[in-house]
């Protein structure tokens, strides 16, 4: 299991765009200040367990579904 930080941040981007949200809806979602939310879509800053998991929730998929994962870790 690889991590990329472009592939987390593109995922992000695509996810909610898919769910049609705002990045402000989206940190309104999270409890994420939406300079971080524009931080972490960007690639310049990788989030926490705990912040992937709260936006995968708002997001309505799987924290492995946004670092690019299957369910068993591998790409």
């Amino acid at each position: 299991m690889v991590f990329k930080n472009g592939t987390l941040a593109a995922n992000i981007r695509v996810m909610r765009a898919r769910a049609d949200m705002t990045q402000g809806v989206l940190a309104d979602k999270t409890g994420i200040h939406i300079g971080t939310i524009v931080q972490y879509e960007s690639g310049n800053m990788v989030p926490g367990a705990d912040k992937v998991c709260a936006i995968a929730s708002a997001l309505g998929c799987t924290p492995n579904e946004l670092f690019g994962w299957d369910d068993r870790g591998t790409r």
